[in-house]
């Protein structure tokens, strides 16, 4: 049985169509084009042998390589946004690969990255998709044949540029043993940009009341430590012009994990930020980690809402009431690009938390994970849940105790939060 929908075109329909119109065209001004972001380099090693691994978020890589001999080297140049940090890395002394750094690039666009080997080495590459990420692969072995003259994954073989002899190492912080990127750094002073209106913060402590959270060796519960960094995190916030906080909630009582979210939206939240402690059977695990939500669980609650018309006009004010008689697929469509903006704006801010917390101590999740986590379950709201390190470590449990390290977690949020959106400013409404 077909459905019958009927021909007419009325005067309504036809203007929410041009409303969709004029927000996929505005969504499309307003996207930025990103190169792809390095998130993570990879080395296994031998003294014949190597193989480094790059991986990439946010599309396929554009990379080109070349050697450089007396002494040997290998020179990878990506077209990148952000500053790698982690690097130099060392590695264990008598195998192919010595050291990875980072040298002065050819220009603004790109950043260049240096393989110090022991000894000359044919080179070859392959790219992959893994999990949604991109790798490109440097397979290196050591023999007669020196590694190929060049290679550009998108023209013709490039002939070794004249400011490869310039190959000058940048001064980095060598602490960090393991690579990420993370966009530039920017002036981090208590004032916000020319014509930006506060961001509203939603804190979010988790657990409390009867729901304790995870509870450590020593007797430390989660809930006291959430409850402790979101009062120091909205201190901080509250002292930066930039930002307006509010707490989801305040004391040691309950807040189903729905209605989290729901205390943000009553309070006209821009980005939600949840604070945790982690877990695990396993009590060497340590580290802390930024979560968003993931693809699966955004996609069901899209349809939670396009079935709830009243929560359609709740999540889009005036454009909702104007959707409430359309046509549900331009509903669905409306809604899509708001979501699809959550999220993107949530795993950037999550990369800002996730470079600042690497300042603080241990990494568990080396980039911004992704999980069905129901706290981040209102794609509207751009929102990431921090987990501040694991409770289940004794010696964790102790840091998570310290006023001190709990100030620093604090501190690397906000400061992760403020990069973000003195670079991303929420635009104050005409006069």
């Amino acid at each position: 049985m077909t459905n019958a929908l009927p021909r007419k075109i009325t005067k309504r329909s036809f203007f929410s169509f041009l409303l969709l119109l004029m927000i996929v065209a505005l969504w499309l001004v307003a996207r930025p084009v990103q190169a792809a972001t390095l998130s993570n380099i990879q080395v296994d090693n031998s003294p014949s042998n190597a193989q480094v691994t790059l991986s990439f978020m946010d599309g396929k890589p554009d990379y080109k390589y070349f050697p450089l001999h007396s002494p040997e080297r290998l020179v990878i140049d990506v077209k990148q946004n952000g500053e790698i940090i982690g690097l130099p890395m060392r590695v264990p002394a008598g195998d192919l690969v010595k050291v990875v750094r980072t040298s002065q690039p050819p220009d603004s666009r790109h950043k260049r990255i240096v393989l110090e080997l022991s000894k000359a080495a044919k080179v070859q590459t392959s790219l992959k998709q893994v999990a949604g990420q991109y790798q490109v692969v440097f397979t290196l072995s050591s023999g007669q044949n020196r590694a190929p003259t060049s290679f550009n994954n998108t023209t013709q073989p490039m002939q070794v540029p004249n400011n490869a002899v310039q190959d000058k190492p940048l001064k980095m912080n060598s602490q960090a043993q393991r690579p990420a990127v993370a966009p530039a750094p920017v002036k981090t002073n208590k004032t916000m940009p020319k014509g930006a209106k506060q961001v509203v913060i939603a804190i979010d402590a988790g657990h409390g009341g009867k729901d304790p959270g995870a509870i450590g060796k020593n007797g430390y519960r989660e809930k006291d430590v959430t409850l402790s960094v979101a009062r120091k995190l909205y201190a901080k916030l509250e002292a930066d012009p930039m930002f307006k906080p509010a707490m989801t909630r305040d004391g040691d009582y309950f807040i189903s994990v729905s209605g989290r979210s729901d205390v943000a939206r009553k309070k006209g939240a821009n980005m939600l930020v949840s604070i945790h402690a982690d877990s695990a059977p396993n009590s060497s695990a340590r580290g802390a980690s930024v979560w968003v939500l993931s693809n699966r669980r955004a996609n069901s609650e899209l349809g939670n809402w396009l079935e709830q018309r009243e929560k359609q006009s709740e999540l889009l004010g005036g454009a909702g009431d104007a959707l409430s008689g359309a046509d549900p697929y331009l509903s669905q469509a409306v809604l899509d690009l708001q979501f699809g903006h959550s999220q993107r704006v949530g795993y950037d801010v999550a990369v800002q938390v996730l470079h600042q917390l690497r300042k603080v101590g241990n990494i568990h999740k080396r980039s911004p994970e992704h999980a069905s986590l129901g706290v981040l379950r209102s794609p509207d709201i751009p929102s990431i849940l921090v987990e501040t390190g694991f409770i289940s470590n004794s010696a964790e449990e102790q840091l998570l105790k310290s006023n001190d390290y709990q100030e620093k977690v604090a501190e690397a949020i906000h400061q992760g939060l403020r990069q973000y959106f003195l670079v991303n400013p929420l635009q104050a409404a005409p006069n």
